[in-house]
This record gives structure tokens, C-alpha cells and sequence, in this order.
């Protein structure tokens, strides 16, 4: 059984991960256009709807889900390696770019996934 403390304990985690969303939107311009992009496919999966299932819908949260995932982890870890090291640092500048490079792979990859879902919806729509 739960006490209140316990409860608004819950309701502060819930509050420090929304500010921490809130923060890494106000200062991440990558992560502003992955939203912007998930926007515009959730967007699109309503407009052609119709041809959804299930299936589609849920590959698409996934892949939205993962990319601004790894897009926060990538913030994270660049913060962290930039609180460590206060100067250029050849090692840290390799981490840095391994964690946005795992980004760009699951990025890359999704935009695949995306074409493969809305490419013969969208043919459909045209010609249904």
C-alpha cells in the first residue's frame, strides 16, 4: 500500500522528466525538428488512415518513441561530457559523435521503415 508521500514522490519524478523534456526542447534544435518530423507522419497516418492497421500505427510509435529516445540520450551524454572535460578533448569529441552517430543510424533506418509503410499508402490514396 502506498502512502501520500510515496504517491507525490511519483508526481515528482513525472515532473522532473517532463521538465527535462521541456529543457533539452528549448535547447536542442535536433530534437525540435525530430518533433516537428514525428508531427508531420502522425499528420500524414491520420490523412491516410483508412489504409492504417494496427500494425502500421504501432511501428510508427516505436520508431517515433526510439528516435526522440535516443535524440535525449544523446543530449544527455554530450552534457555529461561536457561537464567532465573543460577543454577540447580528442576522446570526449569521439563520444560525442558516436552517440549522435547511433542517432542518425536509427533516424536513417526509420525514415526507411517510414517510406516502406506510407509509400504504397500513399499510391493507394491516389489511385483508390
Amino acid at each position: 500500500m502506498t502512502n501520500k508521500k510515496d504517491r507525490w514522490s511519483w508526481l515528482k519524478k513525472f515532473g522532473y522528466a517532463f521538465r527535462g523534456l521541456y529543457v533539452s526542447l528549448k535547447e536542442e534544435s535536433s530534437l525540435v525538428v525530430h518533433f516537428v518530423i514525428a508531427t508531420i507522419v502522425i499528420i500524414m497516418g491520420i490523412i491516410l488512415n483508412k489504409y492504417m492497421t494496427s500494425t502500421d500505427w504501432s511501428i510508427l510509435v516505436i520508431l517515433i518513441s526510439i528516435i526522440i529516445g535516443m535524440e535525449l540520450l544523446n543530449t544527455a551524454i554530450e552534457n555529461v561530457v561536457d561537464i567532465i572535460m573543460f577543454e577540447y578533448n580528442a576522446k570526449a569529441k569521439k563520444i560525442k559523435d558516436v552517440s549522435a552517430a547511433a542517432t542518425l543510424i536509427l533516424t536513417l533506418a526509420s525514415i526507411v521503415v517510414g517510406l516502406v509503410i506510407f509509400i504504397p499508402k500513399i499510391i493507394e490514396y491516389f489511385h483508390g
